[in-house]
């Protein structure tokens, strides 16, 4: 019966894409670069268990930050999941960005202006 409950606890390939929201072909990609190892079956079939599952998330979680795949498998190479860095790494992007946003912004402000334009408000004119 234990052996039964862990085999509900693999994928397929195809079962891991939807659930996932990649294709097969990403989970390819991603095993052709080592970022995950999903286990095989006498057929050679792939099966995506619960450690493959966090990686693809932590990788998924690394793409929205506009990380490139390449940088991800340096940052990831070899490594077993953490949370932790994960959201470490993560927060080392947001403020990259941030700071290129901010630059970007400074560069579109006025020249003498130290502070962004207001928003123009509304007149309050109040006429009966």
């Amino acid at each position: 019966m234990n052996e039964r409950m862990n085999e509900n606890l693999w994928l397929t390939a195809a079962e891991c894409s939807e659930r996932i929201g990649l294709t097969v072909k990403a989970l390819r990609l991603y095993e052709k670069r080592g970022l995950i190892n999903p286990r095989r079956t006498g057929k050679n079939w792939r099966l995506y268990g619960i450690e493959d599952i966090a990686r693809l998330n932590e990788i998924l979680a690394l793409k929205r930050l506009g990380l490139s795949l390449a940088r991800i498998t340096e940052l990831l190479a070899g490594q077993v999941t953490d949370l932790d860095r994960t959201l470490s790494m993560q927060q080392t992007q947001l403020l990259s960005l941030r700071g290129r946003v901010e630059d970007s912004f400074r560069g579109l402000m006025p020249c003498g202006s130290g502070s962004p334009p207001a928003n123009p408000s509304r007149s309050t004119n109040s006429s009966a």
